[in-house]
């Protein structure tokens, strides 16, 4: 499942997971979740071989496209507690999306995060920058289930980039893209400097 966290109370198979690679001199662990549920995760040993990676976005994102997932309060407590049990964390910022206001929105979020001082000065953190793409498939799919979605897909507006498999994705324009990955590196380094920002993508 791409979110382990949300079945780990069924499946146990997260824990487990982490106390295996903590024995791996070599092996490393990393997933992502937008939920809070780490107490279970807490006291195990992990031999700091896993990063436990926080998905986070805007105030108007959360709100409109990430229905029945925890808070962002609750998802940067559970930050703060993993970081407290020595993981390594990390933080994914996607989709990273243009809306009115967006600019103050993820400046306001890092804010945020970066009032809890475990997280300000722990020593492994990273952030990944997603920026937001659709292909046509997914946006066919999404306006069948969703045809009131205030999601903006509109492929005139954006640039056609074609991955590996051949499969074309629309992402924002260059310029655009270019001021999103910078309003967010620029916040990142003032209030982590410590971080390490993985990529723009």
């Amino acid at each position: 499942t791409s979110e382990p966290l949300a079945v780990e109370h069924l499946t146990g198979s997260l824990k487990w997971a982490i106390q295996f690679m903590a024995d791996q001199p070599l092996g490393r662990l990393r997933f992502v979740t937008k939920f809070h549920f780490v107490d279970s995760l807490l006291t195990i040993p992990h031999g700091g071989h896993t990063r436990i990676r926080f998905s986070l976005n805007a105030d108007f994102v959360v709100k409109y496209f990430e229905p029945a997932t925890s808070p962002l309060a609750l998802r940067m407590e559970a930050a703060e507690k993993v970081a407290r049990a020595g993981y390594p964390v990390g933080f994914i910022l996607a989709p990273l999306y243009r809306f009115e206001g967006w600019q103050k929105q993820y400046v306001q979020l890092l804010e945020r995060l970066a009032r809890r001082r475990t997280l300000q000065n722990h020593a492994d953190l990273t952030f990944e920058l997603i920026q937001h793409r659709f292909t046509s498939v997914a946006k066919s799919v999404i306006l069948q289930r969703y045809p009131k979605t205030k999601l903006e897909m509109n492929e005139e507006e954006r640039k056609v980039k074609w991955g590996k498999y051949g499969r074309a994705k629309y992402v924002y324009r260059d310029e655009e893209a270019a001021e999103l990955q910078g309003v967010l590196e620029e916040n990142i380094t003032r209030y982590f400097p410590q971080a390490r920002i993985e990529y723009f993508t």
